[in-house]
């Protein structure tokens, strides 16, 4: 079952100026199941920029270090560093509610007709 992580080990990294393969683009949203499976450390998944960053505050979080960021975040330890130095300067600690940031209320959109219990029994509306 081993054979194969040598043939792995000798793959060339991503070209010069290329994002690595566990690096999504940036696309607005936060997937806080994805950042909670990276903190943990329970398996590799592939994150956007802004969620890397949320997984490092998340790690931080609970009291972990740099060297933890690397290790469950599979980087180097020069961009662990980056990354913690990003937390501070985002003042990302405390780490924001991640389901928040996925799913946010638009409360410009509720009205009193949406709400108002006559409208919804049948009854009109005085």
């Amino acid at each position: 079952m081993t054979a194969y992580l040598p043939f792995i080990s000798a793959m060339p990294g991503p070209a010069r100026g290329t994002s690595a393969p566990w690096t999504l683009p940036e696309d607005g949203f936060v997937d806080p199941i994805a950042v909670e499976i990276a903190a943990s450390g329970a398996r590799r998944v592939a994150l956007t920029p802004a969620e890397r960053l949320l997984a490092a505050a998340c790690i931080l979080a609970a009291g972990l270090r740099q060297t933890d960021i690397a290790e469950r975040l599979h980087v180097n330890s020069d961009t662990a560093r980056t990354l913690a130095g990003q937390v501070r300067r985002c003042r990302l600690l405390p780490v924001p509610d991640l389901w928040a940031l996925a799913y946010p209320t638009d409360t410009d959109t509720d009205t009193d007709a949406d709400t108002d219990a006559s409208t919804d029994a049948g009854v009109p509306a005085a």
